[in-house]
């Protein structure tokens, strides 16, 4: 049987690598693939090939990049896919949709050869578009979409009731995103207690940094606690966005000690991980964000916002501790007690590893998501 891959809207393996998350894919879900497959197809949005992200024979043997052939804007492109490649992507017994913005192809597909999809709702996406016509627009592909797939993977259940009032409950399935248990474990325990807040991520008004900023001067203001040191904190903020510049001037104004190493290969995260004090998500909204299980699955303390993604993760006090996103006081005392009190953090870095391997080890969780796909392909 072979399998057909679409990435999100205008997506591609350049794209992931820009972001740091190729490894992510290539690792994590091309080598399963590659395994479970006769062969796997990856309908790309720019014009590359997978030798330039790997040089792994088997996966050289067994996916296929199918590349764009131009420049195309990204709406054009994906009608393109299966007119370009439809000798490769008829021969599919089944398509993956990664997000639910790139299944525009697999529509056309359905209806031009009776392929069934499986897509991944991973995200409220009507919470971040504008208001007008790209909204209007978004939401019309995602009902057509969903009442279309085959199967709808939802990672939380706030996402499997949205998606409830879109398709059949039947076609919904609950698969929770997952890590890497080899690469992101535990760490030794360490001899001392620093105090380096550390954040991964897109560096974007939704991710609500200046929060982090502004939480950060304010324990630099108050007098050094018995054990946080908080004239000593410093933050470093790892990723790439618009709000780069801005952020770099706020720490820098506010006397805020803070680096930006930007743009780390996925594969050198628990490195970060592992020389950080707290992992901090202050977001205004997640969907169910893989960082923040990676930084569970590490043993770093975590602190994240009360919105309904993180809180499908944290337990607050016994797995993470949840803060109000509009309050950066909330915020600030989060960081100090994980800061001044090591038990109570060593204790909500081993709950938390513990649960991440329960519920999200990422090879367990592939290998039913490679089973759904088998369920619903076309023979």
């Amino acid at each position: 049987m072979e399998l057909g891959l679409l990435p999100a809207l205008g997506g591609g393996l350049g794209e992931l690598a820009r972001s740091g998350q190729v490894s992510r894919l290539v690792e994590g879900y091309l080598r399963p693939y590659s395994r479970a497959f006769d062969r796997v197809w990856y309908a790309s949005y720019a014009r590359e090939t997978l030798g330039d992200y790997t040089d792994d024979p088997v996966l050289q043997r067994t996916v296929r990049v199918l590349a764009a052939r131009d420049n195309a804007p990204r709406l054009a492109r994906a009608a393109a896919i299966p007119l370009t490649h439809r000798r490769e992507l008829s021969r599919c017994g089944v398509l993956r949709v990664f997000q639910v913005t790139g299944a525009l192809p697999a529509i056309m597909a359905r209806a031009r050869w009776g392929i069934p999809f499986v897509t991944t709702y991973g995200f409220w996406y009507a919470r971040l578009s504008r208001p007008g016509p790209s909204r209007l627009a978004r939401r019309a592909l995602e009902r057509a979409a969903l009442r279309r797939a085959a199967a709808v993977i939802v990672p939380t259940l706030e996402l499997s009731a949205h998606v409830r009032t879109m398709t059949a409950p039947d076609r919904i399935h609950l698969i929770p995103n997952g890590v890497d248990l080899s690469r992101f474990r535990p760490r030794p325990p360490r001899g001392g207690r620093g105090g380096t807040v550390l954040y991964v991520g897109r560096l974007s008004a939704e991710k609500n940094l200046s929060a982090l900023i502004g939480a950060a001067a304010m324990l630099g203001r108050r007098a050094a606690s018995r054990e946080a040191r908080a004239g000593s904190l410093r933050l470093v903020i790892v990723g790439d966005g618009p709000l780069r510049p801005a952020l770099e001037a706020d720490a820098r104004a506010a006397g805020v000690t803070a680096e930006f190493p930007g743009v780390v290969e996925h594969a050198r995260i628990p490195e970060w991980m592992a020389a950080a004090d707290v992992f901090a998500l202050p977001s205004f909204t997640e969907g169910h964000p893989k960082v923040l299980i990676e930084a569970m699955a590490a043993g770093v303390p975590c602190l994240a916002s009360d919105c309904a993604g993180n809180r499908a993760l944290v337990k607050d006090g016994e797995t993470g501790l949840l803060f109000d996103p509009h309050d950066p006081a909330a915020l600030a005392a989060g960081l100090e007690r994980i800061l001044s009190d090591p038990a109570h953090a060593a204790a909500l870095s081993a709950n938390a590893s513990a649960a991440v391997a329960r519920d999200h080890d990422l090879a367990r969780l592939v290998e039913a998501e490679i089973a759904l796909l088998k369920r619903v392909a076309r023979r």
